[in-house]
């Protein structure tokens, strides 16, 4: 028997009596596959000032005039986001929707490694890194992850210098206008994506699943309490803490890569 094997168990039972469950990811999911979270201690935001390269304009600017700090870390990260695989964890997930009982996972993370494990009914709060938003006619069209990545490896390596135009001069064009395009994420000071589906789904569910999250980022922290609030049990898995103490029915300090495998053996 292993230390967490009650509540495992009893996790099993309550989504395998579910009608509506849907599971809310975090960063510490994208962690476990080695994508560095941006707020924990030796996250991104020690290593970078939010106010300077977490708005749109900022990151420009920060090209333009510190590019020898940024150039680095870029790198670094797409090496980084070129590693990462899926993980126990996102596969467990897409295992439970292929069952029929997960409805949709609601994600914060924008590494694309839900879609890579087969998940399919998702939401995707804060945008995707791997799907492209043209800047003119807002056509969207999604690029193969790590094929991309090298392709933007391989034309900043070609550079004479690292700028903001010389880094324009790369960026992936368009389908529709052959424009500009940039990664259809959320920048600081930019709206949520699909957040009406997000409380819709909150609110039908009867079971939501809180995973590798933290708690502190709004709103995607409110969906656990909406979910509580229209009667729904809250099975929460982080190794760290359980920032919802107050609703938490199931509580599995484990990572999401231990837990989910393990409650999915208990399930038909």
């Amino acid at each position: 028997m292993g230390r967490w094997d009650k509540e495992i168990k009893e996790a099993a039972s309550i989504l395998a009596e579910s009608t509506f469950a849907i599971a809310s990811s975090g960063a510490g999911v994208s962690a476990e596959s080695g994508i560095p979270t941006f707020r924990d201690p030796g996250g991104v935001w020690d290593k970078l000032d939010p106010a300077e390269v977490g708005t749109t304009s900022g990151l420009m600017n920060t090209l333009q005039t510190k590019s020898h700090i940024l150039l680095p870390f870029f790198l670094d990260f797409l090496d980084i986001f070129e590693r990462a695989e899926p993980n126990p964890g996102h596969y467990a997930l897409a295992s439970l929707e292929k069952k029929g009982i997960l409805k949709c996972v609601i994600t914060q993370n924008v590494d694309n490694l839900h879609q890579e494990s087969g998940t399919m009914n998702l939401i995707e709060v804060h945008g995707n890194f791997f799907r492209m938003s043209c800047l003119s006619c807002r056509n969207k069209h999604t690029v193969n992850r790590k094929s991309f990545i090298r392709e933007v490896r391989n034309g900043i390596n070609a550079l004479d210098k690292f700028d903001v135009d010389s880094f324009l001069s790369i960026a992936e064009s368009c389908e529709q206008c052959s424009r500009i395009t940039r990664p259809d994420v959320v920048m600081f000071g930019e709206s949520v994506q699909e957040l009406p589906a997000a409380f819709q789904a909150a609110e039908k569910s009867d079971v939501m699943l809180v995973l590798g999250t933290s708690g502190v980022v709004y709103p995607a922290a409110y969906f656990p309490v909406k979910a509580k609030e229209t009667g729904a049990k809250i099975i929460l898995i982080n190794p760290n803490e359980n920032p919802f103490p107050g609703m938490t029915d199931v509580y599995i300090p484990m990572k999401t890569g231990e837990a989910m495998p393990a409650i999915l053996e208990h399930i038909p």
